[in-house]
């Protein structure tokens, strides 16, 4: 089945190409940002080898050269935006566009977004899956210490050792040592009756455990919803990517990261520099059309022998509004507190503002975060995580995957609130948003 939804920026929305300008790729006039195209520039008399040599000097900028030969930047412009200073040499992220330059936002911005709420959800809705995630995550701060005892044992092929050494490390009872053990084979794709032939394997896999922050949540997810890609709960789900809008819809905005400094949130500046970028983004109300289908033959019973979707895994993507609500709700709570409590009350009042927006929704509509700077807990597992270990087992993650270090002491306060950080967008000069929020409407029939 599928259902046109309607989308509109509740605040700014940043979805990129990767790349980032600065003033070797355009000039600042008159509140506008202009992008050079050099196919232009040439055409009113500019010489190659000439402007090479201009650009290569440390102090060139567009307005000056421009300025000089009486040239002026709408001229030889590919495009232009709303600018509220003038960048100088703080780069500017490209927003995506078609190939008419006109924004939009792909589908798989939007399904990245589903995705983490239905995470949220089926993990919430199934206990076994909690202690699947919370004991996987154990094993990744436990790992070297694991490997270590096999290796002393030279016992990587004997199964009954593995369970003594995990009871061992991890100062746990027989049954608890034997759950781990299970789940340490299923994450490493291990079958115990193939032990003896697939001992390096298991070995090499032990090594590999938990080594990178930025895989850590996948085990969890295959867990969660499929253990590939064919057998993804997400697959019964497909996101078209917007309809592009007008350009006159985007506009570059300043963007700081905040940090704590002691209880107040202030902007980020270090002996390096200031951390703030400029962005190109979607403006707030903004309103974009996209089309939600669902594969209704992945639930059905022939379907379900293969791919086991049916239970509260399908009732998460059935009941997708409320599933996204929810998320969205448990988000707007936690940084409405942090805002409040470290004195950035414009910030603490935007989330209100969409607590009592939530609250008010038509059946069928739902909250999304998107995009660029919506940061840790929005985009990651990184609640669910924080929900299923202990305060001191969240505490080892911090410290293992270097979560919240202070880059200039290099040291981790466990103690002290996680993620520390926040991209705040600007607004006449002061912040104003939160990135990425949206309101998503069915615009015909009710899912």
């Amino acid at each position: 089945m599928t259902t046109p939804y309607r989308l509109v920026c509740l605040s700014p929305v940043h979805v990129g190409t990767g790349r980032q300008g600065g003033r070797f790729d355009g000039a600042y006039h008159d509140g506008r940002w202009y992008v050079m195209d050099l196919d232009r520039v040439l055409a009113r008399g500019g010489e190659a080898n000439a402007l090479a040599r201009a650009m290569s000097e440390r102090a060139f900028t567009w307005s000056a050269w421009l300025n000089e030969r009486g040239i002026a930047p709408s001229d030889v412009a590919a495009y232009d935006l709303p600018c509220p200073q003038d960048p100088g040499d703080t780069p500017i992220r490209e927003a995506l566009k078609d190939v008419h330059g006109r924004p939009y936002l792909p589908g798989s911005s939007i399904k990245g977004a589903i995705r983490t709420a239905v995470l949220w959800r089926v993990m919430g809705d199934a206990p076994d899956r909690r202690q699947f995630a919370a004991r996987y995550v154990l094993l990744c701060l436990k790992a070297s210490k694991v490997l270590t005892a096999l290796r002393e044992r030279q016992a990587f092929d004997r199964p009954e050792e593995h369970r003594a050494v995990l009871a061992e490390v991890l100062h746990v009872g027989e049954d608890e040592a034997e759950a781990l053990r299970q789940t340490l084979y299923r994450v490493l794709n291990v079958e115990e009756r193939r032990l003896a032939r697939e001992a390096h394997a298991f070995r090499r896999g032990l090594e590999r455990l938990g080594r990178s922050r930025e895989w850590l949540a996948q085990p969890v997810e295959r867990a969660l919803l499929g253990r590939d890609p064919n057998h993804d709960l997400l697959r019964a789900l497909q996101v078209s990517d917007s309809r592009p809008v007008e350009r006159d819809r985007l506009a570059i905005g300043l963007v700081w990261t905040y940090t704590l400094r002691g209880h107040r949130l202030v902007e980020k500046r270090e002996q390096e520099g200031e951390y703030k970028i400029f962005v190109e983004w979607l403006l707030s109300e903004t309103a974009l059309a996209f089309d939600l289908r669902t594969d209704d033959f992945l639930f059905t019973e022939r379907a379900e022998r293969e791919m086991h979707f049916r239970g509260p895994k399908e009732q998460a993507l059935r009941e997708l509004a409320r599933t996204c609500n929810a998320y969205a709700r448990a988000v707007i709570e936690a940084e409405q507190a942090f805002f409040r409590e470290h004195d950035l009350s414009v910030i603490a009042d935007f989330y209100a503002e969409l607590e009592t927006l939530l609250n008010a929704l038509p059946g069928g509509a739902f909250l999304l975060n998107i995009g660029w700077g919506g940061g840790w807990e929005v985009k990651t597992i990184g609640d669910l995580l924080r929900r299923v270990l202990s305060p001191e087992e969240f505490a080892e993650l911090r410290r293992r995957y270097r979560l919240g270090e202070d880059p200039r002491t290099h040291r981790i306060d466990a103690n002290a609130p996680f993620p520390h950080t926040r991209r705040i967008g600007y607004e006449g000069g002061a912040p104003m948003y939160p990135l990425g929020w949206v309101r998503v409407e069915p615009q015909s029939g009710l899912v």
